[in-house]
């Protein structure tokens, strides 16, 4: 009886000590992420292509995530549901190009990898520490807000080489892309700062570090002036703000109002400081903070007729509506929206915005339609764009109650910062954007396995 029990016994140590190194080699591997999307986000033109560090970076991340698994013999990490559907828009996404002829790897590659990067961020929320991969994004968001500082300040060390003289970008080309990453960011630091806040005072270094960073990040997302990343950003915040509140009210916990309320100031104080500064050029001169926040509303009703930014993008949506209904099943292939847009525009061409826009030389046809749903159907079709809408939204709708009933910064925060990436998808393209996609599919994934595993527990 005494020998079984002293089998037993080294059974269950040596379990323990194989589970220990597991989690210890998916911690290493959630750092490696986080420092992966960190360089992907910080390469800076002038030294780096983005999307080249991106794809390295992608296939090492993804081959080192593959090799830990066979070893473990546990590859499948997510719902059977998501693997399905993760296969599907593949297979949909690759039909279409092949009947479209329009293999164009710059158009095939971003959801190529966002499905291994979905199956990876599955891995990583098997991890005791998840939210260190959540820390690398924080702090390169912060970097990207600093050297947004220092560009309006006239202050930058390093060459330009984008479009947007007179803008802030950071490290990448374009001030929407900017602040397509700070938006996913802020939530991801709320998601942080409350739980530290509401601890006991031994965290207050943390606290007041973190409360920074959102200050900081939030100055940059002002600075880069874009709407769409304005308002998704607080749409992840509220996302977050409203879980946690939740969750305090189940444990019947009393928040503490002075850490909130000194950030609230403190965000106040920003915006009052930089409400006067110029950060654009816009038809009737220099635009500054405070105008552009006022031109928030701008974005929907009649105040949207008059601001050509959004007659634009509305002609844009129209446009790969249009391309959508004659190509309802598979689309034109990935890649091909710009050029069968030109033509589509040619028909539009009693169209009053179209007139508009062609008389003031801003009907200038882009890449992307600016709306991810509607880019995805005039590309792939309904076979293409359902799969991942599903992927993408299902779970965060349908468990996005259960989170608030622990205070758990990870998966909260993922659930911010995915939100917002959706909602700043109805006006721009952030699931092309290198730092954003790699952030977004791997939080899903984290997301994903906490809401299967049912484990909310504070990380």
């Amino acid at each position: 009886m005494r020998v079984s029990d002293d089998s037993n016994r080294m059974d269950k140590d040596k379990g323990e000590a194989v589970q220990k190194q597991r989690f210890e080699a998916v911690d290493k591997l959630s750092l490696a992420c986080g420092l992966g999307l960190a360089a992907v986000a910080l390469a800076h033109p002038v030294v780096a292509n983005r999307s080249y560090v991106a794809i390295a970076a992608g296939v090492v991340l993804l081959a080192a995530g593959l090799w830990a698994a066979i070893r473990e013999k546990s590859v499948v990490t997510l719902p059977a549901m998501a693997g399905w559907l993760s296969l599907l828009w593949l297979l949909a996404l690759y039909a279409s190009a092949t009947l479209q002829s329009s293999w164009q790897w710059r158009s095939l590659l971003p959801p190529s990898l966002s499905v291994g990067l979905l199956w990876l961020g599955g891995r990583l929320g098997r991890s005791h520490n998840p939210s260190t991969l959540v820390h690398c994004i924080v702090a390169a968001a912060l970097v990207c807000a600093c050297h947004g500082l220092l560009q309006h300040l006239g202050a930058d060390p390093l060459m330009r080489l984008d479009a947007f003289p007179q803008r802030v970008v950071g490290p990448f080309l374009n001030p929407n892309h900017l602040g397509s990453f700070l938006a996913l960011a802020l939530p991801l630091a709320m998601a942080t700062f409350i739980p530290r806040s509401q601890a006991a005072s031994r965290t207050l270094p943390a606290t007041l570090i973190t409360g920074a960073a959102i200050v900081a990040i939030y100055s940059g997302l002002l600075l880069a002036g874009s709407r769409g990343a304005i308002w998704a950003a607080a749409a992840g915040c509220i996302v977050v703000v409203i879980a946690f509140a939740l969750a305090l009210r189940r444990q019947q916990q009393r928040p503490r109002w002075i850490p909130y309320l000194l950030l609230l100031l403190s965000l106040g104080a920003v915006t009052r400081l930089l409400q006067e500064r110029p950060i654009m050029e816009g038809p009737a001169g220099e635009v500054s903070v405070g105008q552009r926040l006022q031109a928030l509303p701008n974005m929907t009703g009649k105040a949207a007729e008059n601001d050509l930014t959004v007659v634009h993008r509305r002609v844009l949506w129209k446009a790969a509506w249009e391309i959508f209904l004659r190509n309802p099943i598979l689309g034109v292939g990935p890649g091909n929206y710009p050029l069968v847009a030109v033509k589509t525009l040619e028909t539009m061409s009693e169209d009053r915005r179209v007139v508009l826009l062609a008389s003031l030389h801003r009907l200038e046809v882009s890449t992307y339609a600016h709306n991810e749903w509607l880019h995805s159907l005039a590309e792939t079709g309904l076979v293409g764009t359902l799969p991942w809408s599903v992927l993408a939204i299902f779970w965060l709708l349908a468990d996005l109650h259960r989170i608030g009933r622990e205070t758990s910064e990870t998966p909260i925060g993922c659930a911010g910062a995915c939100g917002a990436v959706l909602v700043h998808g109805l006006v721009s393209y952030p699931l092309y954007l290198p730092a954003t996609m790699g952030s977004f599919w791997m939080l899903l994934g984290i997301y994903i396995w906490y809401v299967r595993n049912n484990q909310c527990e504070s990380t």
